[in-house]
């Protein structure tokens, strides 16, 4: 149990460092909020991640097997541009992300995944 919230808290984390660090290198990539933006968009990718990005890989499979992968990016964009929307759904109060087009999207999924990768390459040991 306390090893699961462990690897729990260092994903939210993680999440949190990659959100950070993509703002930091796209210029297209803003958020407003300080540390809170990044707590609560940590928690909601995370969520994203573990509920919504399995059915999409599942579902987007031929998609992926037949790009050697690379449609992974789209799906990493896809997470993204949901947590997008569902910042913007769930009104919070001076929390907000502005991304500028879809190549900000494609460029920050790309960030966002080889730190995902990272992190699995971490937890795994």
């Amino acid at each position: 149990m306390i090893r699961q919230l462990k690897k729990l808290a260092f994903g939210i984390l993680v999440n949190m460092g990659a959100l950070w660090a993509i703002s930091l290198i796209l210029d297209g990539f803003q958020y407003a909020g300080g540390w809170v933006f990044l707590v609560i968009a940590g928690i909601l990718i995370g969520a994203l991640n573990t509920l919504v990005k399995p059915i999409i890989k599942l579902l987007s499979f031929p998609l992926v097997f037949f790009s050697a992968g690379l449609f992974l990016i789209i799906i990493n964009a896809a997470m993204l541009a949901i947590l997008d929307y569902v910042l913007e759904v769930m009104d919070f109060t001076g929390i907000d992300l502005q991304v500028e087009g879809t190549l900000t999207y494609l460029w920050a999924a790309i960030i966002f995944g080889l730190v995902n990768w990272l992190e699995n390459w971490i937890l795994k040991k």
